[in-house]
């Protein structure tokens, strides 16, 4: 863990943890009680979750000398950053209803994970890239990618609900206030679509480096991450094609994230492995 700051980013992160969860309980106490469900409180409480998250992200980067993406726990919390940020971005443009509920309980799983799991949180070594551009552009887009596919997995699971609801002609409660099916499909869609041109310009840009550090760049990453990429890539063509839509579209999106946010880790190990013998730890 790092010493000196970790009260400082981490208590930013933790109350921003707080605050997101209040979201997504106000969301849920609205719905189970049938109550008015207020986008506006809901939009509020998680744009202040937002900014503490991004303090605490700034604050840990400015101590490691880059973008924070160095172990676990600052992955884990980059998703979750990531997805708020599109949520702050497309929710308000696109009105999908409860959207931010459910963005709400998303990055409160995350960020709690992360901050109750002390061995994500460990020193790792200095970059071998030495703070090289196209390692940092390649590294935030990547991960920012995974933003968009946790939206897309958000937006595949209010379709399978909205379509459960439908099959068994129930329109109250949480039914009542989500967005179409059809909505929710074509959001999907482009929201993947989205996910993919961004890890597509992230592995450009790592290819740049790669070019010429081969030896610093785990094969089991880069396997990893060109697996996800095709995942992504094959379900956007299909759906195109309208041969992997509704249900089977939705499913496959979920499977996806599921299997993108289990890679991480093994990737960050990989990473860290390779790293170690060869750099030093990365504290004050």
């Amino acid at each position: 863990m790092f010493e000196g700051i970790a009260l400082t980013d981490r208590g930013a992160l933790a109350v921003g943890a707080c605050i997101y969860l209040s979201a997504f309980l106000f969301g849920l106490i609205s719905l189970q009680l049938r109550k008015h469900y207020s986008r506006t409180i809901v939009l509020g409480l998680i744009a202040g979750g937002f900014a503490l998250q991004t303090v605490g992200l700034n604050l840990r980067g400015i101590h490691v000398g880059g973008c924070p993406l160095g172990n676990s726990f600052e992955l884990t919390q980059f998703i979750g950053w990531s997805v708020v940020l599109l949520y702050l971005i497309i929710g308000p443009i696109f009105r999908l209803r409860l959207l931010g509920f459910f963005c709400a309980g998303l990055a409160t799983l995350l960020s709690a994970v992360s901050l109750m799991i002390p061995s994500w949180d460990q020193a790792y070594p200095i970059n071998p890239a030495g703070g090289n551009p196209w390692v940092e552009l390649h590294a935030a887009l990547a991960i920012f990618s995974y933003g968009f596919f946790a939206m897309v997995a958000l937006v595949s699971i209010m379709f399978l609900i909205q379509q459960h609801g439908l099959k068994k002609k129930q329109t109250g409660s949480i039914y009542h206030y989500l967005p179409s099916i059809q909505q929710l499909d074509q959001m999907g869609y482009r929201l993947i679509l989205a996910g993919v041109l961004c890890l597509t310009a992230a592995l450009a840009f790592g290819a740049v480096f790669y070019a010429e550090n081969k030896e610093l760049v785990p094969v089991f990453k880069l396997t990893v991450t060109c697996l996800v990429w095709i995942g992504y890539s094959s379900v956007a063509i299909l759906r195109q094609q309208r041969k992997l839509v509704t249900r089977r579209h939705a499913l496959s999106a979920i499977a996806l994230f599921a299997f993108a946010l289990l890679s991480l880790w093994p990737i960050q190990s990989a990473s860290s492995q390779q790293d170690a013998p060869t750099t030093a730890p990365r504290q004050e």
